[in-house]
């Protein structure tokens, strides 16, 4: 015995004969449940990839050539050097004219001076104006290059991500086209008295999943179609090419070296030492006498009728100030710059460190579940195979096999692009944007 909800009591009987009623309830809407999902299945998996066949190299070339943000920058590294060829000059001398007046028209010519005159740049002042503008070369480079190889490795990571998503759609269908096909069988085995209702109000459970990982599948795939479309200009339907993934075959200490000699803030930061040392030189240099402006006059005078030539030199004495100060200023930037490019290697050792570490793990990791997976698959369709030959499992058992290798194919391009991520964000650690980049490091270090 036991109670409603409204407080009454009802026997054990009653109980059961409401489940026979709910079970009669969900036999009735076999065939209504199986006709609704086949519409699905009937329609077929429609490929979206109907465009041009781009390989991960043509995409990142698309996208360089359309960054518009990337040609800023080149375009700021260009005005630099063109700033760098007009720095460190000479001035160009003064024209001086004296003793010209309306007495000249009025009177005649009585007397003239005309003479040139030159500023001379103090000791080390030209160096230090062609080091600054080398620093602003540099400063401009770094900001294009990492930007360039940031982009490159976003545009990777992007081309690894919809290969994955193409590949879960596909896949996500195939779930879809098995979770109907169970749906048919469980239905015979259940008028056959092999399987209970239970068995098939799951199955239609598990369809209902699968057509909703199939939507979300979809939709994954075009949002990130059309974000690498936007970002490279290419076309969202295009084709691409899935390829065996490289591994990195030197050690730490080699990526570390190799670091060092490819990222620019490494030179931008000796440009920055090579700056501070001139400027250092350059306040010393003051405290020596030199020569400020020289100037070369002619005296012409019509009445004396005498002509004369006249040189003009000023020289900057350091009498009163000895520029202690600016000498010890520049003392201690020059000792800072010093330690900045120890700070810039450590930090680059770190972040190379770092995306080593991932790329190790998720290597390993991708290394052991591609043999595994490997290995499940064909022992998981031998088995389907001589179960659908021999009839050895039950028709839901072979199907739940089917399934295995179905999410077992999910998990592996899932595996692919955590790995592929790895990859790319070690080149950018490293400061390369291809694995090519790799073989002039060798033959480079072979030479040496």
């Amino acid at each position: 015995m036991t109670k409603s909800t409204f407080g009454m009591t009802l026997p054990s009987t009653h109980r059961m004969l409401i489940a026979v009623i709910c079970l009669l309830a969900s036999t009735t809407s076999f065939n209504a449940s199986a006709q609704n999902n086949v519409s699905m299945v009937e329609s077929g998996y429609v490929n979206i990839n109907t465009g041009p066949v781009l390989s991960e190299q043509d995409v990142v070339d698309e996208a360089l050539e359309y960054s518009h943000k990337l040609k800023s920058y080149n375009t700021n590294v260009q005005i630099a050097e063109f700033r760098y060829q007009s720095s460190g000059l000479f001035q160009n001398p003064e024209l001086r004219l004296r003793d010209v007046s309306t007495r000249n028209i009025s009177e005649g010519f009585d007397e003239m001076e005309m003479g040139l005159r030159w500023r001379l740049p103090n000791l080390g002042e030209r160096d230090e104006e062609k080091q600054q503008a080398r620093v602003n070369i540099w400063e401009r480079k770094v900001q294009e290059i990492r930007y360039q190889q940031q982009l490159v490795a976003r545009i990777r990571r992007n081309y690894a991500t919809v290969l994955m998503y193409d590949s879960q759609a596909e896949l996500a269908y195939k779930r879809v086209v098995k979770e109907n096909e169970r749906i048919d069988i469980i239905e015979g085995m259940v008028e056959l008295g092999n399987r209970s209702i239970v068995y098939f109000t799951k199955a239609k459970m598990w369809h209902a999943e699968s057509k909703n990982d199939y939507a979300r599948a979809i939709q994954k795939q075009g949002l990130v179609r059309r974000g690498l479309a936007k970002r490279s200009g290419i076309s969202a339907q295009a084709a691409f090419v899935l390829v065996e993934l490289p591994e990195v075959e030197q050690n730490l200490d080699e990526l570390i070296k190799l670091a060092i000699e490819n990222r620019p803030e490494i030179e931008l930061v000796q440009q920055r030492i090579e700056l501070a040392v001139k400027q250092n030189n350059y306040e010393r240099l003051k405290r020596i006498p030199w020569p400020n402006f020289v100037e070369m006059s002619y005296h012409a005078e019509k009445y004396r009728h005498k002509d004369w030539g006249e040189v003009i030199l000023g020289i900057k004495l350091p009498v009163a100030n000895w520029n202690r100060g600016n000498i010890k200023a520049t003392d201690l930037a020059a000792k800072k710059k010093e330690g900045e490019y120890d700070a810039i290697r450590e930090s680059i050792e770190d972040e190379v460190r770092l995306a080593y570490t991932v790329y190790k793990d998720l290597l390993l990791d991708w290394n052991n579940f591609q043999t595994y997976a490997d290995e499940l698959i064909a022992n998981a369709q031998t088995v389907v195979n001589q179960a659908k030959q021999h009839a050895v499992l039950m028709p839901d058992e072979v199907m739940e096999m089917e399934l295995t290798i179905i999410d077992t194919q999910k998990m592996l391009s899932e595996k692919r692009r955590n790995f592929a991520h790895a990859l790319i964000d070690l080149y950018y650690a490293i400061g390369i944007e291809k694995h090519d980049q790799f073989n002039k490091f060798e033959a480079r270090s072979t030479s040496e």
